[in-house]
């Protein structure tokens, strides 16, 4: 039985996939697990929202009145960005053919699910709800709304993550459409067919969870191995208060168990001479609606002297929910000959406090 993951390991498995998280409102207890068992899940669909951009999240958190909120797990928006509106049971899935659950729970198909022949009060159909994630993408939905990218690689990586966490494979991963008979979602200019959708999401589960592509090559088909990644994961618990337009380095105050890797003393420093692909998750107050506060990898010499810094700014911004904390994640992607650290700047003109810091990384020797 596949139990649901709580909502921390939720969160957590879509950050370490290199995914941009924002939580939304009330989103751990947010649910409709009141009507109806959450579990035993046994994958993930992927949907359209039929509509712009323009209200998506809040509506999916609320829904309607013939269809109350959440409805669905995470909103996918445009610019890849996953909005978690809920860690339980939502009205997304709805009915759908026993013959595609039993075929996704076994894993037992080849390019596609058996085909639907079942919906949404058809005699045959069984309640998704209970045993489906669900991410609802923005788009139209309409055959001219493109895909972008961003949102399409986004996606990837949200199936990817859900399938991580529970050891499955590729193929619990499928389409509304390939659900319900009745469904045509998610379809559009820019978004693979599902075999393809789904042959991505297999090429991510055989690198680590912050893996991009280009970034580290597969292993080569000969059976050479490749060599294996060092892993870090610090953490700073103290604050670090920000002031407009000064920047500052994080440095890390606890260190886990984990492979050699160059830290400095209290984990200063996270490593010299290497490539790297890293997560910093950030708790932050005082960042008001549209206020911005910058994170990017920088070098320093082995006296702790600022040598350079990246142009490359991962920008985390203040939402409408005003100065409560949030919870972000930057992935940060580079090579450094220096020892690399991570800073922090905040283009806000009152103070904003970091309040939880903490980083996820693989890396490699430069000369590998």
């Amino acid at each position: 039985m596949a139990t649901p993951l709580t909502p921390d390991q939720f969160v957590n498995a879509l950050r370490a996939e290199g995914l941009r998280v924002v939580t939304v409102g009330e989103w751990r207890t947010h649910n409709r697990n009141h009507k109806g068992p959450w579990g035993p899940v046994h994958g993930v669909l992927m949907h359209h929202t039929a509509g712009g951009s323009s209200g998506a999240v809040d509506y999916c958190y609320d829904g309607s009145s013939d269809l109350p909120g959440p409805l669905c797990q995470g909103v996918i928006t445009k610019d890849g960005t996953v909005h978690v509106i809920s860690a339980g049971r939502s009205n997304h899935a709805g009915g759908g053919d026993p013959n595609v659950l039993a075929a996704v729970k076994d894993e037992r198909y080849g390019d596609r699910p058996p085909v639907p022949h079942q919906h949404q009060g058809s005699a045959g159909a069984v309640d998704g709800n209970p045993h489906f994630y669900g991410f609802e993408c923005v788009n139209f939905g309409d055959g001219k709304d493109p895909w972008p990218a961003a949102q399409v690689d986004a996606m990837v990586r949200a199936g990817a993550a859900v399938s991580r966490a529970y050891g499955w494979t590729e193929k619990s991963v499928i389409a509304h459409r390939e659900w319900s008979d009745q469904k045509p979602d998610p379809a559009g200019p820019g978004m693979p067919g599902m075999p393809e959708f789904r042959a991505r999401i297999k090429e991510r589960l055989a690198h680590g969870p912050s893996w991009s592509p280009g970034t580290t090559p597969a292993p080569p088909a000969t059976g050479t191995p490749m060599t294996a990644p060092a892993r870090s994961l610090l953490q700073r618990t103290e604050n670090l208060t920000l002031l407009e337009n000064v920047p500052q380095t994080i440095y890390w105050t606890i260190e886990y168990p984990d492979d050699a890797n160059g830290h400095g003393e209290g984990g200063k420093t996270v490593g010299s001479n290497i490539r790297y692909s890293a997560i910093v998750n950030l708790r932050i107050a005082g960042l008001g609606d549209g206020q911005v506060v910058e994170v990017y990898a920088a070098e320093e010499d082995a006296n702790g002297v600022l040598l350079g810094e990246s142009e490359i700014r991962h920008q985390i911004r203040g939402r409408e929910l005003g100065y409560h904390p949030i919870a972000e994640s930057a992935p940060v992607i580079g090579s450094v000959a220096n020892r690399l650290v991570f800073r922090v700047v905040s283009r806000s003109p009152q103070p904003v406090t970091v309040e939880e810091a903490w980083l996820s990384m693989q890396s490699w020797p430069l000369n590998a």
